[in-house]
C-alpha cells in the first residue's frame, strides 16, 4: 500500500510540471516497468551500493529497491543526486515512504548539481557497485532560471578528476573530458560522470536513445565504454510505450567497469574481445504490467528475463530476439571514425611504428554494419569499398533559412514576366503581394512534394532571395559602400518595390519565436548573423533580410528525406536546380565524374538502400532518420568509368516502378564487389538476400510483419 501511494504521488507530481521546465531539465522520467527491466539486468548478487546521479523523482531507485528485494540481494545503500530541489524533495519523500527504517537499506538524496565537485565529495561512497541512471538529453547550454549558477559540466568534470579521482588511468579520462564536443547535449558529460562513479568491477546501467551509436558527438562515449568497461547487454526498444513522447527508440545498456590494469592497454592493441548480447524486446513480450510479462509468465518476469539474457536462452521467449554484438567489430567501426579526431593520437597512437600522429593517419579497413556484412559471399572483396565522399560525392544538409516563416513564400501566379504574385506564411498574415521574379528561387521544402519533382513539375514554394535588394531606408548604406562594390566587381543591390518593402518592414515587427523572450524576426540567432556592417573600407553591407550565399549542398545533384517512413528514395534535382530545404540530406559532386542521374542510380541500388536501413536511426514512430552523418558512413565499391557511365545512363530511366532498370543498376553495383565476374545465379542470390534484409530491417522499425 505504501508503495502504491508513493508511486501515485510521484506520478501526480510529474503531471504538475511545466512542459518548458521539463524540457529545460530533461525531466522525462523512466517509469517503473522500464526501471525494473534495467535494474534486474544490472543487479548482481554482490551489489551493495547503488547511485543514480540524475535521480529525478526516484523511479530507478524505487525500481532497483524492488528488484533487489525480489532477488534477495541485500543492497545496503541507495543514493541519488537531483539538481532540481523541488524534484529532489519529492524523491526523498518517496524513499522515506518506501524504505523501512528498521531494515534499510540506508539512503540519501542530494539536492545539488552532480557536476559540482562538492556534490561528489558529499556522496557517502567513493565508488559504487552500481550506477544506474537515465541521463537528461538536453542541451546544457540552455539551462537557466533556478539553475543559472549551475556548474559547467566540462569544468566540473575536470575538477572532479583533479580532486577526487587520482587513478592511474585519470589521464585518459581527462582527454575524453577535454575533447567531447561542445555541440553535444548534457547526456554526454552525464555518461562520463556516471562512468567515473562506478568502482572497478561494478556496473553501469543506462537508459539511452538509440542514437547513442550514430551521433558524431557520442563517439567519445563509445570509446569510454570500450576502454573502461566491458559491454555486456544492450536491450533495444522494439515496441511502443517505453517513452510515449520520445522521438527515437530506447536502448538499455549494461556494462561492467574494468580494472585499471585491464583498461590500461590501447584498444588498437587489444587482442581479446568478449562479445555482448543485443536483445530486441517486441510489443508481443508485454502483458500490460511488465514489458516482458507475456514472454516470462508468473511472478517477477523481469528477474526471469535477466537470467535468460545472461544465459543466452531467450530466443524461444515470446517477442524476445537475441543476437551477438561483436565488440571487436564495434571497435573497428569506431576506430575508422576516431582517426579523424585530434585526440585519437594521444590515446591510440602506436609509438613502435612511428609518431602517434603518423600512426593515427594509417588507413583502416572499412567497417560494414553487421546487417550488411553477413550477407556478402566469401568471394566479396571489402577492400574495394570506399566512403561515398571518396567516390566523388559530397554529402550535406539542405538550406536552413533561419526563419522559414519569412524567407519561404508560396507562388500564386505570374503577374507579368518580371514579377510573381506570392502568398506569405500564416505567421506573417498569409497576405498576397507582388515580388520581382529575380528575388525568388524555386525550392523543394516538403517531402510530400517529391512526387512533383519526380514528374518534372516545379513546386510552388519559393525562397525570398533578397541579396540583390534593399529597403529604401538602407539605400544610403549601399551608396556609402559604392567603392566596396566596385572592388568586389559586384553590382549594388536595387531598392525594393513598394509591396515587397512593405512586407519586409512588417516582418521586422513580428515575432515567430516561441521562447519567453518573443524575439522579433531580425533578432533571431540564425537571422541576425546575416547582418554585416561596413565598419572598414572594402566590406559590402548586408542586412537581416539577405539570406546567406548558397552552397553546393543547397543546390545539390540529388537528395533524400532526412525522415523516411517507407524505404528511402533518392531523387535527382531538376535543371535548373531547385533549392533543397533542410528537411533533406543532399548530394553533389565537385566535378563532372557523376551526373545527377548517376548519383540517383547509385544511391537507389539495393546495396545502398540496405546500407541506409542498417546505419540510419529508427525513430519512435517507425520512420528512419538519414542525416548527413549517417550517409557519410555509406561505403560503395570503387567503380570503373564504364560502370559510372552505365549508372549515369540508367538513372535517366529510373522511377519507383521501373523494376528492370532497378535490377540493372543492382547488378552494376554488386558486380563491383567481387574481383571476378559473378555468375547470374550468384548475382540474383546476393540481390535477393539484400532485398530480404532491407525489408526485414524496415519491418522491424515499423513494427509490422515482413
Amino acid at each position: 500500500m505504501r508503495r502504491c501511494t508513493a508511486r501515485t504521488a510521484a506520478r501526480a507530481y510529474e503531471r504538475t510540471l511545466d512542459p518548458a521546465r521539463r524540457k529545460q531539465f530533461g525531466q522525462y522520467f523512466t517509469g517503473i516497468p522500464l526501471g525494473k527491466l534495467l535494474a534486474h539486468l544490472a543487479l548482481r548478487p554482490e551489489t551493495r551500493t547503488v547511485l543514480d546521479p540524475m535521480a529525478g523523482h526516484g523511479d530507478l531507485l524505487d525500481a532497483t529497491r524492488e528488484a533487489a528485494a525480489e532477488r534477495a540481494i541485500p543492497v545496503a545503500r541507495l543514493d541519488g543526486i537531483e539538481i532540481d530541489t523541488t524534484t529532489a524533495d519529492v524523491c526523498r519523500g518517496r524513499l522515506a515512504a518506501l524504505v523501512p527504517q528498521t531494515s534499510g537499506p540506508d539512503w540519501s538524496i542530494l539536492g545539488a548539481d552532480a557536476f559540482d565537485p562538492a556534490t561528489v565529495s558529499a556522496l557517502p561512497v567513493r565508488g559504487y557497485d552500481l550506477v544506474i541512471t537515465n541521463p537528461p538529453y538536453v542541451r546544457y547550454q540552455t539551462r537557466n532560471g533556478d539553475d543559472a549558477a549551475a556548474i559547467r559540466p566540462r569544468s566540473g568534470l575536470q575538477q572532479i578528476l583533479e580532486g577526487h579521482y587520482g587513478g592511474a588511468d585519470s589521464e585518459i579520462w581527462k582527454v575524453l573530458v577535454r575533447n567531447y564536443s561542445g555541440l553535444s547535449d548534457l547526456s554526454v558529460p552525464a555518461w562520463i560522470l556516471a562512468g567515473l562513479l562506478v568502482r572497478p568491477g561494478g556496473r553501469l546501467a543506462l537508459v539511452a536513445p538509440a542514437t547513442w551509436r550514430s551521433r558524431n558527438y557520442a563517439d567519445v562515449i563509445r570509446y569510454m565504454l570500450l576502454r573502461f568497461f566491458r559491454l555486456e547487454i544492450i536491450v533495444a526498444d522494439s515496441q511502443p510505450g517505453w517513452f510515449s513522447d520520445a522521438l527515437v527508440r530506447t536502448h538499455l545498456i549494461i556494462a561492467r567497469r574494468l580494472s585499471i590494469l585491464q583498461a590500461r592497454p590501447r584498444l588498437n592493441r587489444r587482442t581479446r574481445w568478449a562479445d555482448a548480447r543485443w536483445v530486441h524486446v517486441a510489443q508481443d513480450a508485454s502483458d500490460g504490467h511488465s514489458l516482458v510479462g507475456a514472454a516470462f509468465a508468473g511472478a517477477h518476469p523481469e528477474a526471469r528475463f535477466a537470467v535468460s539474457v545472461y544465459a543466452g536462452a531467450t530466443d524461444s521467449a515470446r517477442g524476445i530476439g537475441v543476437k551477438t554484438f561483436e565488440l571487436r567489430h564495434e571497435w573497428a567501426t569506431l576506430d575508422a571514425r576516431l582517426r579523424r579526431t585530434s585526440w585519437y593520437p594521444s590515446l591510440e597512437g602506436d609509438g613502435e611504428r612511428g609518431s602517434p600522429v603518423s600512426a593515427a593517419r594509417q588507413p583502416s579497413r572499412p567497417a560494414l554494419p553487421e546487417a550488411v556484412r553477413d550477407l556478402l559471399p566469401p568471394s566479396a572483396d571489402t577492400t574495394v569499398l570506399i566512403p561515398l565522399e571518396k567516390a566523388g560525392v559530397g554529402i550535406g544538409q539542405g538550406l536552413r533559412t533561419g526563419c522559414n516563416a519569412f524567407f519561404y513564400v508560396t507562388a500564386c501566379s505570374t503577374v507579368r514576366k518580371a514579377s510573381v504574385q506570392v502568398k506569405a506564411s500564416h505567421p506573417l498574415g498569409g497576405t498576397e503581394f507582388t515580388v520581382p521574379s529575380a528575388a525568388l528561387r524555386s525550392a523543394l521544402r516538403r517531402q510530400a512534394e517529391m512526387k512533383l519533382v519526380e514528374r518534372g513539375v516545379v513546386p510552388d514554394d519559393r525562397v525570398l532571395d533578397l541579396r540583390g535588394w534593399v529597403l529604401p531606408e538602407d539605400s544610403s548604406s549601399v551608396e556609402d559602400a559604392c567603392r566596396a562594390y566596385e572592388r568586389h566587381r559586384t553590382n549594388p543591390p536595387r531598392v525594393m518595390p513598394t509591396a515587397l518593402a512593405a512586407f519586409v518592414r512588417r516582418a521586422s515587427t513580428v515575432s515567430t519565436d516561441r521562447s519567453r523572450d518573443k524575439r522579433l524576426i531580425p533578432e533571431l540567432s540564425a537571422v541576425r548573423t546575416n547582418v554585416r556592417r561596413p565598419n572598414r573600407e572594402g566590406v559590402i553591407p548586408r542586412f537581416w533580410y539577405m539570406i546567406p550565399d548558397f552552397a553546393p549542398r543547397h543546390l545539390p545533384a540529388a537528395f533524400v528525406p532526412r525522415v523516411n517512413h517507407g524505404t528511402p528514395w533518392i531523387e535527382r534535382n531538376m535543371d535548373p536546380p531547385l533549392l533543397i530545404d533542410a528537411n533533406f540530406s543532399t548530394f553533389w559532386t565537385p566535378d563532372d565524374s557523376w551526373t545527377r542521374f548517376g548519383i540517383k542510380a547509385l544511391l537507389n541500388s539495393i546495396w545502398c538502400r540496405c546500407f541506409m536501413e542498417a546505419s540510419g536511426t529508427p525513430l519512435g514512430g517507425g520512420a528512419l532518420k538519414l542525416e548527413a552523418t549517417h550517409l557519410r558512413r555509406l561505403l560503395v565499391p570503387r567503380l570503373t568509368n564504364e560502370a559510372r557511365s552505365a549508372l549515369n545512363a540508367a538513372g535517366r530511366n529510373l522511377t519507383r516502378d521501373s523494376h528492370d532498370v532497378q535490377e540493372y543498376i543492382n547488378r552494376i553495383v554488386l558486380q563491383a564487389l567481387v574481383p571476378e565476374p559473378m555468375s547470374e545465379p550468384s548475382l540474383l542470390e546476393l540481390e535477393a538476400r539484400l532485398m530480404t534484409r532491407t525489408r526485414d530491417l524496415r519491418a522491424g522499425r515499423q513494427r509490422v510483419a515482413s
